[in-house]
């Protein structure tokens, strides 16, 4: 038999699916993703059966479809298949029939599926109205949804049971149980429950879950309770429509599903989950209908939490709502290419989320579709070789041989070791329990965001470093002039930290490292030519906010006089904070040779003959600063853009950049119009102890500080808040400051340069302040410096690098001065190293070492153009560049950021001397 007849005549294959031209690229496409493994997984769109009319063919298809992962004798997959419309007024009922439909359809050896985030949410919106007090709905629906819980958990139900047991009767023994078992076995895991609730829906305060997200997108602030946010949800709440309904149980039951998929090492169970969630609906009517709803809500779940692990085929589908872009296709045919071609590669955001098919009935079949579908009428899933209790007891066993191992191997060994131990090579555990020191390289991080993005540019520079050391192993071209080895160059940042460290990402590290790895591209490529030298790079974790850096510097110079003669000089800095000074004191006696990556303050310059600064010192950026807040219109009133008539200034006494910044802005742009407030971190790394500074008011807390400046701005409405504190800080600034925004609706903020890395997190100040003005100083800018050559060449660089990142990160990070400084940085030392080889007559390569790049740089190697500007740091002359580019950049919410103030020299051509409207006004000195 290789057919069905149906009512309209045509047949279909043994699997069902009826043979229409095309159809067989389609299901070769649709098993393909079902069974694609989940490590190259990508977000996969709705595909909508379009079927104007009356016509069933795309019915038949699903039908057909399900038939395929049923299987002979066992469950394929696990699938819900729709058949009909959910009865109206009965908006659970679609999500109860596609729940039982999951649950009961797991293939056999992949355990029992668990939804705790939507089952958690459908007890929350079935929960009835609760009277009384409001302060008690939150309890009340805790209690509600843990009694939900007991009736499909046998562990709740059992623990409660005990601690019930002592109700009967009166005696003594019954007294003592209810006193001990009751908040034993009922109070305590109801309390647990609670907890793991809030874990799974709300996140951490770094990594917030979808429904903290949801929360804050109906109130404007993150909630602190579960079960407080979640009343809204119950009966009788204000978001009881069944469009937001429809979505928090989407997100939910896809937040499980993806769960579901996780493979765990553990787990065997997880583990034989091989192939996707199928959803498949057999009718989905108009726009309007209650299914297409439906998906129209699970396509946008779908999107915002990537989800992975469901596939959707829907048909029925009678008209289409333009309100969610689709991939049309013409037929099956381009289906089955189109998602063959989205699982080569995963989606971005914002990209079309549905593939809509047209599908009409043929009176004959195709015979092509017919002999495939024919020669594969079911989905074939791997089959494991052992079934999970047997992999339970071989791991069992397995662990329990290691453990023998282990503790034979240990016998006699003392357990009082040094716990720097643990740490390898050059590292030793830091102020925060974290290893620090010496070549942490990407082994020695976790695996948050941060950290992933820092794992990925370090891998980048080990892999440059291999070639360089490979090479030299090979030697060079032979030459009546020795070919130089490659000298080493220490990275000196904050990489890593303990709990509550501050974000790479947001602390420079991240775009540092990234124009740091691309000069060393550049530099190692122009060395190929065996007249440069190559370069080396080791990164040195200075720990959290650089408490460290004093150590990690001694190690840096031991290493450099003891173990690796090949290091001539060090390059990083990005905070200036008194550990800094310090290390750069150690380095200093050492001789050596040190470039900042960031605009710094004043007195880092000083701190050691061997220190040489790229970026704009503090007292030229507090310079610019204040001739912008003097004379540019930048303040934002009811009457329009105005230029400011007060200034509050908000920086941290502790911090020497910080308060280095601050003072110098009120020196120039006047105390008379200038309040300060000061503000300190309660865990900042030096926290301040003496007395505020002259007519400074300290602040205990971001809230007081907000309320602070709100009163300001109220009281006159031209008032501009000037940040020199650190980027840290402002964003829970502004968290702090939304509070006050029923009073304060509008914030203008002109900002120091550590500002700019407020702008490269995932929450950008736009988002915590709608109504922010953003002005901030800026190192460098190099999209901006298009009449540069080296500017364009390292944006051209960056962008072609770096282009997988995500859009907005992306185009943030290009502009992050950080890079820009960083690539200068190195190209700065390259040239001290290349001239230091020249100066030994290119005859002996032992004579290169850090004495002769220090001779090199103090000398002058040759004013160049930089992707900041002019560069020209003499070490006899100060080991500054004179008249340094400095800017002053206005903030768009998803956009590049607009020059408003360019001051300096560009390029051996050109020199800004006036910035405003048509020049109008002089830069400073």
């Amino acid at each position: 038999m290789t057919g069905m007849t149906h009512e309209d005549g045509s047949t279909a294959s043994r699997g069902g699916v009826p043979a229409l031209p095309g159809v067989d690229s389609f299901v070769k496409a649709f098993d393909r993703l079902v069974l694609q493994e989940r490590r190259d997984r990508g977000r996969v769109p709705v595909v909508l059966l379009l079927e104007p009319g009356t016509g069933t063919a795309g019915r038949r298809i699903v039908a057909g479809l399900g038939s395929r992962l049923r299987g002979q004798d066992r469950v394929l997959t696990s699938h819900a298949h729709v058949e009909a419309g959910a009865p109206a007024g009965v908006p659970l009922a679609l999500f109860d029939d596609i729940v039982n439909q999951l649950t009961v359809t797991m293939p056999p050896g992949t355990g029992k599926l668990r939804l705790p985030r939507y089952r958690l949410m459908r007890a929350v919106v079935s929960a009835p109205p609760f009277e009384g007090d409001p302060a008690h709905r939150e309890s009340r629906l805790r209690r509600y949804c843990y009694n939900e819980h007991r009736q499909g958990s046998r562990l709740a139900a059992g623990l409660w049971f005990l601690g019930g047991r002592g109700d009967q009767g009166g005696s003594a023994f019954s007294m003592i149980w209810n006193f001990f078992a009751g908040p034993l076995f009922q109070g305590l895991p109801r309390l647990l429950y609670g907890r793991r609730a809030a874990r799974l829906m709300l996140g951490r305060p770094r990594r917030p879950r979808w429904h903290a997200q949801w929360y804050r997108a109906q109130h404007g602030s993150w909630p602190t309770d579960f079960f407080h946010s979640a009343t809204g949800l119950a009966g009788g709440g204000r978001y009881r429509d069944e469009v937001t309904l429809d979505r928090v149980l989407l997100h939910a039951l896809l937040a499980d599903l993806d769960a579901a998929c996780r493979s765990r090492p553990l787990h065997p169970w997880l583990r034989r989950r091989r192939t996707r969630f199928v959803l498949l609906f057999a009718e989905s009517g108009s726009q309007d209908s209650r299914e297409q709803r439906f998906l129209r809500e699970l396509r946008s779940a779908a999107e915002h939490l990537r989800c992975t692990s469901v596939l959707v085929v829907a048909a029925g589908v009678r008209s289409v709502a333009g309100r969610i872009p689709d991939i049309e296709a013409a037929g099956l045919a381009e289906a089955g290419l189109r998602l063959a071609e989205i699982a080569e590669a995963d989606r971005e955001s914002g990209e079309p989320t549905g593939v809509v098919v047209p599908v009409t009935e043929t009176p004959e079949d195709d015979e092509r579709a017919r002999y495939w579908l024919d020669q594969n009428p079911a989905l074939l899933p791997p089959v494991p070789g052992f079934g999970p209790r047997t992999e339970v007891a071989a791991c069992a066993g397995a662990l329990l041989l290691a453990c023998a191992v282990v503790l034979t191997a240990v016998s006699g060994v003392p357990f009082t070791r040094d716990p720097e131990d643990r740490c390898r090579d050059q590292m030793f555990l830091g102020a925060d329990g974290t290893c620090v020191g010496v070549d942490t390289g990407a082994k020695g991080l976790g695996n948050g965001p941060s950290e992933q993005a820092l794992k990925a540019v370090l891998r980048q520079i080990e892999r440059q470093n291999g070639a360089v050391e490979k090479a030299a192993e090979e030697g060079g071209p032979a030459g009546p002039a020795p070919v130089p080895r490659y000298r080493t160059v220490v990275y000196f940042g904050a990489l890593s930290g303990g709990k509550g460290a501050e974000d790479a990402v947001r602390g420079g590290t991240l775009p540092a490292l990234r124009g740091i790895a691309l000069a060393q591209r550049d530099v190692n490529a122009e060395a190929d030519s065996g007249e440069d030298v190559p370069l080396r790079v080791i990164a040195a974790d200075a720990g959290d906010r650089y408490k460290d850096a004093e150590a990690v510097a001694r190690r840096i110079a031991d290493l450099a006089q003891h173990g690796d003669p090949s290091i001539v000089g060090v390059v990083g800095f990005v905070q200036s904070r008194h550990s800094t000074f310090k290390a750069v004191e150690i380095l200093d006696r050492a001789g050596i040779p040190m470039v900042g990556t960031s605009g710094t303050a004043d007195a880092l310059v000083a701190q050691g003959r061997h220190y040489y600064q790229l970026a704009p010192v503090d007292d030229r950026g507090a310079r610019a600063m204040a001739g912008f807040a003097a004379e540019a219109d930048f303040v934002r009133t009811a009457s329009g853009v105005r230029t400011a008539k007060r200034a509050v200034l908000v920086y941290d006494e502790a911090d020497p950049y910080s308060a280095g910044l601050g003072t110098s802005f009120r020196t120039y742009y006047g105390s008379g119009r200038t309040d300060v407030l000061t503000y300190t971190p309660r865990d900042a790394p030096e926290p301040t102890t003496g007395a505020a500074a002259a007519g400074a008011r300290r602040q205990d807390s971001l809230h007081a500080l907000a309320g602070q400046v709100c009163d300001a701005v109220r009281e006159e409405p031209r008032t501009a808040l000037v940040w020199t504190a650190r980027g840290a800080q402002f964003t829970q600034f502004l968290r702090a400051f939304d509070e006050q925004a029923t009073s304060c609706p509008r914030l203008s903020v002109l900002g120091g340069d550590d500002v700019t890395n407020a702008l490269i997190q995932q929450d950008h100040p736009w988002q915590l302040f709608p109504g922010l003005d953003l002005y901030y100083l800026s190192s460098a800018s190099a999209p901006l410096l298009k009449e540069n050559a080296e500017a364009r060449t390292f944006t051209a660089a960056y962008v072609r690098e770096y282009r997988h990142d995500t859009a907005a990160l992306n185009k943030a990070l290009v502009h992050d001065g950080h890079a820009a400084v960083a690539w200068d940085a190195l190209h700065y030392l390259a040239k001290g190293v290349d001239a230091a080889w020249q100066a030994t007559g290119e005859q002996r390569d032992g004579a290169l070492g850090r004495s002769a790049v220090q001779t090199a740089l103090f000398q002058g190697v040759g004013g160049y153009d930089g992707a900041t500007g002019r560069v020209d740091a003499i070490g006899r002359h100060g080991r500054l560049t004179p008249d340094k580019l400095v800017f002053v950049l206005r903030g768009h919410p998803g956009g590049s950021p607009t020059p408003e103030l360019v001051c300096g020299t560009v390029n051996a051509h050109e020199q800004r001397r006036h910035w405003g409207p048509g020049g109008a006004h002089r830069c400073p000195d």
